[in-house]
């Protein structure tokens, strides 16, 4: 399926009115291992950051997620996906993760991660 940029962008805007649904933030929840494939986590969550308020902005067709804050990482793995879940704390969806030199949707310094070490987001961008 292809859709026009502005119906792509109509789309985004969406899921940030859905992300950021609630009084609390929207997260970035990274983990360890394979994503579920029936929705049962299976993983260890590594790290959760809080997005901003709002969560991010829509530019050029593409959704970028915001997060001016740094995590503190509650236990050590190699990140490689995470699960972006709304202020209410429902899922919305699931991203790969990769360090700054990969194809992750989402980039991390590193996908190595130690417990009481700080996570920085890079960029987290849906097209």
């Amino acid at each position: 399926m292809r859709i026009s940029q502005s119906h792509q962008e109509a789309r985004h805007y969406g899921s940030l009115t859905h992300l950021d649904s609630g009084t609390a933030n929207a997260r970035i929840r990274i983990y360890d291992g394979t994503p579920p494939i029936t929705g049962v986590i299976t993983s260890t969550m590594l790290v959760e950051i809080k997005l901003d308020k709002p969560s991010g902005i829509v530019s050029n067709g593409t959704l970028i997620l915001a997060a001016s804050t740094i995590a503190l990482v509650s236990n050590s793995g190699i990140a490689s996906w995470a699960r972006v879940v709304t202020g209410m704390g429902d899922v919305a969806f699931d991203l790969t993760v990769s360090d700054n030199a990969g194809t992750g949707d989402l980039k991390l310094l590193s996908t190595t991660l130690y417990k009481g070490g700080k996570a920085v987001l890079l960029s987290a961008i849906l097209s």
